[in-house]
C-alpha cells in the first residue's frame, strides 16, 4: 500500500486543480465535478504521493448528508490504496463534521468500486435505471444508490 496525505484542496492550488481535472477527465465520461467552487457546501480532498495529487473525492453537503459527486485515483496509483484512503477520510471527516450519512451514486458495472464502497461499509439502497447518459458508458446506464450511515 502506498502512503500518501490527505488534504482539502485550496482554491488557490491550480496545479492540485489542474492534476485532479486530468484524473476525472480520465477515470469519468464526463466531469464528475466542478473544481474550485467557493460555495461552504462543497468538499475536494485530495491524496497526494511524492508531491503530486494521486486521487481525489468532491462532494456536497446538504440536508445532512455528503453527497459525494466523485472519487478517482490517477491510473498509476490505483490497487495501491488510495481511493480506501480517500474514502476513509471522506467518511470520517464526515462523521466530525455531525453529517448523518455519505452518498454516492456508481454504475452497476463498476465491480471495482463497488467492491470498495461495500467493505467501507456502504450499502446499496436502489438501482436508479437511466441513471447516466446512453453510451456513457459500456452496458446499462443504471447506477447503485449506495449509502453509509455515520449515526445509529
Amino acid at each position: 500500500m502506498s502512503i500518501c496525505t490527505i488534504d482539502v484542496l485550496a482554491a488557490a492550488d491550480l496545479v492540485a486543480m489542474a492534476q485532479c481535472m486530468a484524473i476525472d477527465a480520465d477515470a469519468f465520461p464526463y466531469a464528475s465535478t466542478r473544481f474550485g467552487t467557493r460555495a461552504a457546501s462543497e468538499r475536494t480532498w485530495v491524496a497526494r504521493r511524492d508531491g503530486r495529487v494521486a486521487g481525489f473525492v468532491a462532494g456536497r453537503v446538504a440536508r445532512g448528508a455528503l453527497y459525494v459527486h466523485g472519487l478517482a485515483v490517477a491510473r498509476t496509483a490505483r490497487g495501491q490504496g488510495v481511493g480506501r484512503s480517500l474514502i476513509r477520510d471522506a467518511l470520517s471527516r464526515s462523521r466530525d463534521e455531525g453529517l448523518a450519512c455519505v452518498r454516492l451514486h456508481v454504475w452497476v458495472g463498476n465491480a471495482t468500486a463497488i467492491a470498495l464502497y461495500g467493505s467501507e461499509g456502504f450499502e446499496v439502497v436502489r438501482r436508479l435505471r437511466g441513471f447516466y447518459r446512453e453510451g456513457a458508458f459500456e452496458g446499462a446506464p443504471d447506477a447503485y444508490e449506495m449509502v453509509h450511515a455515520l449515526v445509529q
